[in-house]
């Protein structure tokens, strides 16, 4: 019987797949805040399609790092970007206003971040190839 062989890549995926569900739900948070608390008089339907809007990257992130293989590290390479970019878009919008402009900025960021979203899975994908690569190159 062989023994079980952990490979550095399968190592890498299990770290990366815990980095992924907390950043989805911080994400989440920051945007039912944002959506739900902050505005007077209560959500109504343009606050329930910009938190929509607002969610659609942090639920491809869990889809994507759940199902694909090099799924994780994708996640996570995409996720932390969108993250900054949401808490720098709030911190614009509410704790430091600088124009009278700046909560514009929350219609904005939504769709950045797609964006966002694509170079990140693109820059995990490259990633996740070398780290997987240079893991079989070792174990010969």
């Amino acid at each position: 019987m062989k023994p079980l062989v952990l490979r550095r890549c399968d190592a890498l995926h299990a770290v990366f797949r815990w980095g992924v569900l907390p950043g989805v739900l911080a994400g989440c948070v920051l945007h039912a805040y944002t959506c739900f608390f902050v505005p007077e008089g209560g959500p109504d339907v343009f606050t329930s399609g910009l938190f929509m809007l607002s969610i659609l990257p942090y639920l491809a992130c869990v889809i994507v790092g759940l199902r694909h293989s090099r799924g994780p590290l994708m996640a996570v390479c995409a996720i932390l970007p969108i993250l900054l970019l949401d808490i720098l878009a709030f911190h614009e919008a509410f704790i430091t206003p600088s124009t009278s402009t700046s909560s514009l900025v929350l219609l904005v960021v939504p769709v950045i971040n797609l964006g966002v979203l694509l170079l990140g899975f693109l820059v995990g994908w490259i990633a996740a190839t070398f780290i997987c690569r240079k893991s079989r190159t070792a174990s010969r």
